[in-house]
């Protein structure tokens, strides 16, 4: 029997670090493990032919009783074995060779008829040769694993998530695949159980399911959903979404969620076909189950779009998550690309993978139109059931049904913060919050839709940032006055709950106007704006976050930027002040000192000041007093001349009466310096 790779250790280190008190997950170090051994390779996809399968599903027209259907049937060949119970269309499946397919679905009795094809576990074969590793896919701080060194922040930041939720025991995840070993002690306690049910031998809810109390078999048709020395495929996926955060082990994306066992695939070779899968769907629609796991697949051209799967996932209420495929391929453009994945439906949430440093592994299916997502993928380690030679463990494997659960658990954590979006009207967006929460990833560009690995805390996070108005507004230094003035315009930095402030808008009014936009988006936090003298201006600041809520605006306060020339008559001079007519100057004039110790003063209200005035070779130094003590020494000597500069600025964060100083140095060989206005903001 083909069975995955096992590494069985004592995992003390990495139980150790799994709870939320610690900020990152910790190191494993192990001798070589004992009871390695090698799962037999496998192709990752059955054949797509028609001859794979003499299993039937079988549409009758409504209102075609059970000895028409029966005669319809033998007349092709074909027997009935049972119908698929919980569609919403009479179907059936039936066993036959030879059939004619063209001639039964000429008859008036039949609607349609379609093979049965079966799928597969999407898993890769592992190398006996690895070493015990990380669960990068959580969290990745570019850790080595298995020789690979990993690239910081390729993950789906589980952590970060955490401290929002780690889950609600009330959304329940349905695991369709090879089964669950709910007795893992990493499983022991997210076993959803059927509330109309007990185990007694008697179908007490009377959904025609006897003792379902964690889910059914579909395959052998009984309520064992994990048969020893069957299945590891589906506990693998379900540690990865559910793992309990509970010291031992591994922890999953969603630690405190729910699992609904739904098993159809198997190493039996009665296992894995359509009408199986469809029964499985049917099951979990009928408790309402709005997520499901789908680890599986085969490839197949437009010809083996199996109609009643199809139409089963379409109208099943759920996000439908599917693992991508492993052939490698292009799902846009191959002729045979993966199902169900490739289902153009709203509801399918398609996930290709990526390895720790956030490449496309040479396994992985991928379509810039068919494949939503990538996630990790690639060495990932979760719980494996025991089996006739190994006891219960952790192991690792690689695969897109590896990288698919990463992303359904952050569809429940999504369920957990807003139960609301559990409705067949809210599955679409949880699952535009997961493709619109990717981190992009540049080796995968062009490969998906989004071209991107989910984050959890962006996905969950519904509370919008709190923005701040704009608090500082000050004249840009070694500007320039024309008809206008530099301002720079700036704000405190928004504050965000979980996912980081992403980016900022930026609104102006003048004059009292409406407001108008300056910029829709920028990382920055100051604006320069081009200001006319005597106007009045307002700002606004709204804030968006990563996983794109927004703010309200913040309103900052109203400016005027005033200007004084050199001659207005509350500014004072001493010391041989000579008023002279200059071209260039803002005013027509300027006012100019030679003498060391020679000052101008103002006292004015208002938020900030700029000193106006020329430089060249010619001028010098000036000492700036504001309020009485020495802030800075500026110098107007300029190679080339040029007018009209704000030699000096400053700002306070609130409107006051200051009072600024001006004393000449003196400056020997060119101690001129010239006054050209004052500007104040208001």
């Amino acid at each position: 029997m083909s069975r995955p790779d096992r590494r069985l250790v004592a995992l003390v280190a990495l139980v150790a670090s799994l709870t939320l008190a610690v900020t990152s997950v910790g190191v494993v170090a192990a001798a070589d493990p004992p009871g390695l051994r090698t799962r037999d390779a496998r192709p990752a996809w059955d054949t797509p032919t028609e001859a794979a399968t003499d299993r039937y599903i079988i549409e009758f027209a409504a209102g075609t009783g059970r000895t028409a259907r029966e005669q319809v049937a033998r007349a092709e060949g074909l027997a009935i074995i049972r119908p698929i119970r919980g569609s919403a269309t009479p179907l059936f499946v039936a066993t036959g060779t030879n059939v004619n397919l063209a001639r039964m679905r000429g008859q008036s009795a039949v609607v349609s008829v379609t093979r049965s094809l079966k799928s597969e576990r999407l898993v890769e074969p592992t190398d006996p040769g690895w070493t015990l590793g990380y669960m990068w896919g959580l969290d990745n701080t570019g850790q080595t694993i298995w020789g690979r060194t990993g690239v910081s922040n390729v993950d789906i930041d589980a952590q970060a998530a955490w401290a929002r939720t780690t889950g609600s025991p009330d959304v329940v995840v349905a695991v369709i695949d090879d089964g669950v070993d709910f007795s893992h002690p990493d499983l022991a306690a997210q076993a959803w159980t059927n509330p109309g049910e007990i185990l007694n031998g008697i179908d007490d809810d009377g959904n025609g399911y006897v003792d379902d109390i964690n889910g059914w078999d579909f395959c052998h048709d009984d309520n064992t959903v994990h048969d020893f020395d069957d299945d590891y495929h589906g506990t693998h996926v379900a540690g990865t979404i559910a793992a309990s955060l509970d010291g031992q082990g591994i922890v999953g994306v969603a630690p405190t969620v729910r699992i609904m066992a739904l098993k159809f695939l198997g190493d039996d070779p009665n296992c894995g076909y359509d009408d199986q899968a469809i029964a499985a769907i049917n099951y979990a629609k009928s408790f309402g189950i709005r997520i499901s796991n789908n680890s599986w697949g085969r490839r197949g051209g437009t010809a083996f779009q199996n109609a009643p799967l199809y139409n089963a996932i379409r109208d099943s209420g759920m996000l439908f998550v599917a693992a991508a495929g492993n052939d490698g391929i292009n799902n846009d453009t191959n002729s045979a690309p993966a199902f169900p994945a490739s289902f153009d439906l709203a509801n399918i949430l398609s996930v290709g993978a990526v390895n720790n440093r956030g490449r496309l592994p040479g396994f992985s299916n991928y379509g810039k139109t068919s494949v939503d997502v990538f996630a990790p993928g690639v060495d990932i380690i979760s719980a494996l059931p025991a089996d006739s030679e190994y006891p219960v463990g952790w192991g690792w494997l690689s695969g897109t049904s590896m990288a698919a659960p990463h992303v359904t658990g952050i569809a429940a954590l999504i369920g957990s913060v807003q139960p609301s979006l559990l409705s067949s009207s809210g599955i679409a967006t949880m699952k535009s919050r997961v493709m619109s929460s990717g981190k992009k990833l540049v080796d995968v560009s062009g490969k998906s839709v989004t071209d991107a690995i989910p984050s959890a805390p962006r996905a969950i996070d519904f509370v919008a940032p709190t923005a701040h108005p704009p608090a500082s507004h000050a004249f840009v230094n070694k500007s320039r006055l024309t008809k206008t003035v530099k301002v720079r315009v700036g704000w405190p930095a928004a504050t965000d709950d979980l996912s980081g402030v992403a980016s900022y808008a930026v609104h102006h009014s003048v004059n009292g106007g409406a407001w108008k936009k300056i910029t829709g988006s920028t990382t920055g936090r100051t604006l320069d704006r081009s200001l006319s003298i005597g106007t009045k201006y307002r700002y606004r600041v709204r804030a968006t976050d990563r996983a794109a809520n927004t703010s309200t605006w913040a309103d900052g306060p109203q400016i005027v930027p005033r200007r004084y020339q050199e001659g207005h008559k509350k500014i004072t001079f001493s010391g041989g002040w000579k008023r002279v007519a200059v071209s260039g100057a803002s005013g027509g004039r300027t006012r100019y000192a030679t003498k060391a110790g020679a000052w101008a003063k103002y006292t004015f209200t208002g938020r900030a000041l700029a000193v106006v005035s020329p430089k060249s070779s010619g001028r010098g130094k000036v000492k700036v007093y504001i309020d009485g003590v020495h802030v800075k020494t500026v110098d107007t000597y300029r190679a080339k001349a040029q007018s009209k500069v704000l030699v000096y600025t400053k700002a306070w964060a609130q409107p006051g009466t200051h009072t600024v100083k001006l004393v000449v140095v003196g400056t020997k060989g060119h101690p001129r310096f010239d006054l050209d206005a004052l500007l104040v903001l208001k």
